[in-house]
């Protein structure tokens, strides 16, 4: 990913400012000098972060306005519901950072994640700024290694694209393992591309993918106050008499193509790094009477405790998936519909066990590490894909201890 470095410029930062329990690198910053557009979409829980606030005022301030810009990540503490102090610590970050970069503060973007109610630590902040902006430059390993908390691994998937003879990069950062839950996922994510995008398609193509990819999974059923997710992309073509691509270009499907297959590698390492995660479900809903019933009915199972425990045990207990559809309200539902489909094998048929249903087989097919769980509704052509864990043992112990 030299080549994208060059392209746009950037520089990343990386050091550990003690901003966490741990001495890891906790603390991570993005520097473009090329001129970019960022685009992004946030957590819709009622209780927000400081930066989250911060980031979408300074998004309508830069929106449709190339330049240069620096994004600033902590890890840590999630400087969530800390009151006024935290909302201070937060601007002063950003000017500082600007002043760093000459760069004026709406230019500069802040992201937390951490535990809740902690206050930010102004001075490590400050200090430990400075210190990552004179120190060398580091890779986007480096970066995707500073913004992890409980993950297990990082999360990071890198692909290129061809467009007119000419070779186009793009890479996917993103952290989480718990509170993850559609709108959206207690969940860091970066997309940074040199492929030049008009920014109203940019921005409409970015919260489309969202909505199919990080607003589509589910670890635990909990959303965060930080959830954050950001493209990047170049805002200028050095072909000469070109323009900035948008939806009625020819290469638009093959550039939609790449930034979902990014997004989709991006959410599948989510849920397969889930706190206490053992096995991971792709759940599709179909035959839905609207996208919204779909949606409703694939939320219900996957943030079932009955249905992810029994999961977890390998166990195909469909009364509990049964149950799940049915404590959903949706505009049109018919029990005696139902048919339920876990690997290709068909378990329940009519709304009750398969002619033929075997247990052991249905068992073997539950205790995969990867299940394709299918639900049919039977009452209309509207459908809903959505990823999710089991839940465990460790889960509990994780989310005991995490303060311990």
């Amino acid at each position: 990913m030299s080549k994208l470095l060059d392209t746009l410029r950037l520089d990343i930062h990386v050091i550990s400012a003690g901003i966490g329990t741990t001495d890891k690198k906790d603390l991570a910053i993005l520097s473009f000098e090329s001129p970019v557009h960022i685009v992004g979409a946030f957590t819709n829980n009622k209780v927000v972060a400081s930066p989250v606030r911060l980031c979408r005022h300074h998004l309508k301030q830069r929106f449709k306005r190339p330049g240069k810009l620096a994004i600033v990540v902590n890890s840590g503490c999630a400087n969530a519901c800390t009151g006024v102090i935290g909302d201070e610590i937060c601007k002063n970050v950003v000017s500082h950072l600007a002043r760093q970069l000459d760069l004026n503060v709406e230019q500069v973007f802040p992201f937390s994640t951490g535990e809740i109610l902690k206050q930010l630590p102004e001075k490590k902040m400050l200090a430990g700024i400075t210190k990552a902006i004179g120190s060398s430059c580091c890779s986007f390993e480096d970066f995707a290694d500073a913004i992890m908390t409980t993950d297990k691994a990082r999360k990071i998937v890198t692909k290129s694209l061809i467009i007119e003879d000419k070779q186009y990069n793009i890479v996917g950062i993103a952290k989480g393992s718990g509170m993850i839950c559609p709108d959206m996922a207690t969940m860091l994510a970066f997309v940074i591309t040199d492929i030049p995008i008009d920014i109203t398609d940019f921005n409409h193509l970015h919260k489309e993918i969202c909505d199919d990819t990080f607003n589509a999974i589910s670890v635990d059923g909990e959303m965060s106050t930080n959830d954050s997710f950001v493209g990047v992309c170049a805002s200028f073509n050095d072909r000469e008499n070109s323009f900035l691509i948008n939806k009625a270009d020819k290469h638009w499907s093959a550039i939609r193509d790449i930034y979902s297959a990014i997004c989709d590698e991006l959410v599948m390492k989510i849920v397969e790094d889930g706190e206490g995660a053992t096995r991971v479900v792709e759940l599709k809903v179909t035959q839905a009477s609207t996208i919204k019933d779909a949606d409703h009915v694939a939320r219900g199972i996957a943030n079932s405790p009955l249905v992810k425990t029994a999961i977890f045990a390998g166990d195909p207990n469909l009364g509990r998936i049964l149950s799940a559809i049915g404590a959903c309200t949706l505009s049109r539902f018919n029990p005696d519909k139902i048919s339920i489909v876990i690997n290709g094998y068909l378990a329940i048929e009519s709304g009750t066990l398969a002619s033929g249903y075997n247990e052991t087989i249905a068992r073997d097919h539950m205790s995969r590490k990867k299940i394709d769980l299918k639900v049919c509704l039977g009452v209309g052509a509207a459908s809903r894909r959505l990823l999710f864990c089991d839940l465990s043992y460790d889960y509990v112990k994780i989310n005991a201890e995490y303060r311990t």
